[in-house]
């Protein structure tokens, strides 16, 4: 089919940074299955179902996200690409909720933290249902904005937090935040060679930086 919204269609791609892409998002898939079989055994020895289940959200949340975003990125312009652009915009919210539930579910159990889990799905939930109904394009920037509101906005109970993981595990999580940030500059350069491979480069290390503190929060 036509391309139903060519005006927010950026440019196109070389089959070169196609490929470069999908390397990428090869790479997460197959890390994260990997890494989500290894943590869900250690999990199982452990005994800790309700950590289990926190976990089981975080690895719904990654391989949505990583397996819409390879969809919506590899695929040609057409009316199911921008359905898929809504649902990939929609994946990064509930990544953000499916992290910070993870590390919650590992510190201490301390009743203090729970409101921040809630307002975290709130916004995520609301973010969502936004990326999900707004004109693919239109809303860009702002919904770039509110990823990062949202990210960092959720570490404010880092102090709390910290307190029940071990330090390697805090620092991890913010080296992911960095990352992400760091990486929004490439995925604004749309003029850029390679540009998308190396924005979801970035996404990719920040992920598994924040994943690594999760499996150090599980156990050596």
């Amino acid at each position: 089919m036509s391309d139903p919204l060519p005006h927010y269609f950026k440019r196109c791609y070389s089959p070169a940074e196609l490929v470069a892409d999908a390397l990428v998002h090869g790479i997460a898939i197959l890390a994260g299955f990997v890494g989500f079989a290894v943590l869900f055994f250690r999990l199982g020895e452990k005994g800790d179902a309700a950590s289990a289940a926190a976990v089981g959200v975080y690895a719904l949340a990654f391989f949505l996200l990583f397996g819409v975003s390879c969809a919506y990125n590899l695929s040609p312009p057409c009316r199911a690409k921008w359905l898929l652009r809504r649902l990939d915009r929609a994946a990064i919210f509930l990544m953000i909720s499916g992290t910070y539930t993870a590390l919650l579910s590992l510190t201490a159990q301390d009743v203090r933290i729970w409101p921040a889990v809630a307002w975290v799905w709130l916004a995520s939930i609301g973010g969502a249902g936004f990326a999900l109904l707004a004109t693919p394009g239109r809303f860009d920037r702002a919904m770039l904005a509110l990823y990062l509101t949202l990210g960092w906005g959720a570490m404010a109970g880092a102090p709390r937090l910290a307190a029940g993981l071990p330090p390697e595990t805090m620092s991890l999580t913010l080296a992911g935040g960095v990352l992400y940030s760091v990486g929004v500059p490439f995925h604004l350069w749309n003029s850029l060679k390679y540009q998308n491979a190396i924005w979801h480069g970035f996404v990719t290390l920040a992920t598994a930086c924040q994943f690594a503190g999760i499996a150090k929060a599980v156990g050596p």
